[in-house]
């Protein structure tokens, strides 16, 4: 529990940061003043206000890039060894010896991460102000339900809505459980 409402402050803190770094008087803008351009309320802006919610995800992609390092250091260097004695090359060696390895990651985090993509909130929540605004660009999934739900108190239609997500992820998390036996190598197999 602590864990997750940890979590859960750590996604607040970077949404309020990202607001100040976009706000129409933030620091993105103050940057662009100096070299004499006028900047805009990128997060007032519906044309721009999901790109910043977009680049806000790629930017805090930090914990899969930390499961890939680590996993690119357990990749055993005598796979790399025997692969370069057979004439491979440095192209033949990622595709061969690499992603095989590094399947079972790639499996997890692309799991996680769709999940994590599904039920995405806090930071359209905390830019937007709850209100999916401007012009409903950030207005997601889960925010609209939030709103169904505790905000118009249509909590049948807002349960609806959750129990259609739990379905949803249900089912993308078979398949991906389904083709990986296609896709997926563990080192003990033959």
């Amino acid at each position: 529990f602590i864990a997750a409402v940890s979590g859960w402050r750590h996604g607040v803190a970077v949404a309020l940061l990202w607001r100040q770094l976009f706000a129409g008087d933030g620091v993105l803008n103050a940057l662009l003043r100096i070299f004499g351009i006028e900047g805009r309320t990128w997060i007032g802006d519906p044309d721009t206000a999901m790109y910043t919610l977009v680049l806000l995800s790629v930017w805090t992609f930090g914990s899969p890039m930390i499961i890939f390092l680590a996993g690119l250091r357990q990749v055993p260097r005598d796979l790399y060894e025997a692969a370069e004695v057979d004439g491979a090359g440095r192209f033949r060696r990622f595709l061969n010896v690499t992603l095989p390895m590094l399947s079972p990651l790639i499996f997890f985090n692309v799991l996680l991460t769709t999940v994590n993509a599904f039920q995405v909130f806090t930071p359209a929540y905390v830019v937007s102000e709850g209100s999916g605004g401007p012009a409903d660009s950030t207005l997601f999934y889960t925010l609209y339900l939030y709103q169904r739900g505790f905000i118009n108190l249509d909590m049948g239609y807002a349960s609806a809505m959750a129990w259609s997500l739990l379905v949803a992820l249900g089912i993308f998390t078979a398949a991906m459980f389904a083709t990986s036996r296609y896709w997926v190598f563990y080192g003990d197999e033959r």
